[in-house]
């Protein structure tokens, strides 16, 4: 192993890591001797780089709005700008930092996963662990890449079409080239069927992987590729070891996300939890609560600006930390939900998300859903999704993969009211394909850019 590189993760995993006092017994820095497994362990436990991802296809989704000239001038250019979906988000000095805090995580995980099993000290099992959990968190973070740089996935045309840079080896002198969709899939289900083996059923924080978060992992992926069957039994499986849900109307407070039993595995938004003051739910996303819903009242409040009342998105401010948009007990219900109804299992789809709002509605107030067929429960099922996974990272891959279907596919237009621009985001538009880094084209004229 060079030992170069060993030097410069225990650097820069010390300096990144900004971990909270619940982690005050897991070791990121020291004296450390590098090859030994224990630096690998450390590098995995680095949350500040693994645990960190997007938050920008929120700004890009149909679930926020901003229909007033002071809203949208209070936003940050890159805000701005994703919101519109222009042809660059980000200033050609400034690097995109979606791309940036999920590209350093892999550098971490190419590391470990080349590495590990030729480290010194730690048993054959702790280092397949560690391994295991690279897989999972690089399989994740090329998922959320090919998933905002790169086109929906396609059967017929996934081997053309560009997806993004797969760099697999712990080399940043490496000149990085677009691989295709294919390529970036193949790796994602690679990793997280290798690493599912070496994996405990459940973790001791949920920032680590687990099998559950594997599994989950894989549903999600599965999901968004239309592979339905294959969706449904990982849901389940990840079910199978984790299915807690908290219920909303008893509790006293909020839980901390290394508290929360819904979360398989935490992810949070790259932002800072004060971004959530601004993230105004669209009339359209709005529409679909029930004030009794406590999903509106405990995640969504009014926001004052200018005199003006908006309601936002609050879940931040109720747990006092980012939100986490990685894998969860809900969604896994909702994948589960929609392929039941795919398959024409109407009643069984309706089952599984009145499982999950049983959860979020007192018991004076919650009524049953029920569909008058496999097409309606398929519209419950994503209505259902919006409500619960909004602001999640997850209504904007819904709308790349929905894209096809005529009952879901829509345009969307905005206008940029400082500037009387009109912008319209139409189905499988090349404005689904988020913009290559100026930044980063200029360090490597090799990457191609998006068209527009």
């Amino acid at each position: 192993m060079k030992r170069s590189n060993i030097f410069f993760l225990m650097v820069m995993a010390a300096a990144l890591f900004t971990g909270c006092s619940k982690y005050t017994d897991i070791k990121t820095e020291g004296a450390l001797t590098p090859g030994d497994y224990i630096n690998f362990r450390y590098l995995m436990n680095n949350t500040d780089r693994l645990e960190r991802s997007v938050d920008m296809p929120d700004m890009t989704s149909d679930d926020i709005q901003y229909k007033d000239t002071g809203m949208q001038q209070s936003l940050s250019n890159e805000y701005r700008n994703a919101y519109m979906w222009a042809a660059q988000y980000y200033d050609a000095l400034a690097p995109d930092q979606d791309w940036r805090v999920l590209y350093a995580a892999n550098y971490s995980c190419n590391l470990v996963i080349r590495d590990v099993m030729s480290g010194n000290g730690g048993t054959a099992q702790l280092k397949n662990e560690v391994l295991a959990e690279a897989r999972v968190h690089r399989a994740y973070n090329y998922f959320m890449l090919v998933n905002m740089y790169g086109k929906q996935y396609n059967e017929s045309t996934q081997a053309a079409d560009l997806g993004v840079p797969l760099v697999l080896q712990p080399d940043v002198a490496e000149v990085a080239v677009r691989g295709t969709v294919k390529e970036a899939y193949d790796n994602i289900l690679k990793d997280l069927q290798a690493a599912i083996p070496a994996l405990p059923e459940s973790n001791t924080h949920n920032i680590y992987p687990s099998k559950a978060a594997a599994y989950a992992m894989l549903a999600k992926v599965y999901l968004q590729i239309g592979r339905y069957k294959d969706a449904a039994s990982y849901a389940d499986s990840a079910l199978t070891l984790q299915h807690t849900l908290l219920n909303l109307p008893t509790l006293s407070s909020y839980p901390q996300r290394t508290d929360n039993p819904e979360i398989i595995l935490s992810k949070i938004a790259g932002s800072s939890h004060a971004y959530s003051a601004r993230q105004v739910l669209s009339d359209e996303l709005l529409a679909l609560y029930d004030p009794k819903d406590f999903r509106y009242s405990y995640f969504t409040q009014d926001y004052t600006q200018d005199g003006k009342v908006y309601r936002v998105y609050a879940k931040e401010n109720v747990s006092g930390s980012n939100r986490n948009i990685g894998l969860s007990v809900p969604e896994m219900l909702l994948i589960k939900a929609e392929c039941q109804a795919r398959a024409g299992e109407a009643g069984n789809a309706m089952n599984t998300v009145n499982t999950l709002r049983a959860a979020r509605f007192s018991a004076a107030d919650y009524t049953p859903l029920s569909a008058t067929s496999a097409d309606d429960a398929l519209v419950k099922v994503l209505q259902e999704r919006r409500r619960e996974l909004c602001f999640s990272c997850v209504r904007w891959l819904d709308q790349k993969r929905l894209f096809t279907d005529s009952r879901f596919a829509k345009n969307i237009t905005r206008t940029n009211l400082l500037t009387g621009e009109t912008f319209t985001l139409s189905p499988g538009s090349n404005r689904y394909l988020f913009p290559i880094p100026q930044y980063n084209i200029q360090l490597n004229p090799s990457l191609v850019q998006n068209p527009r």
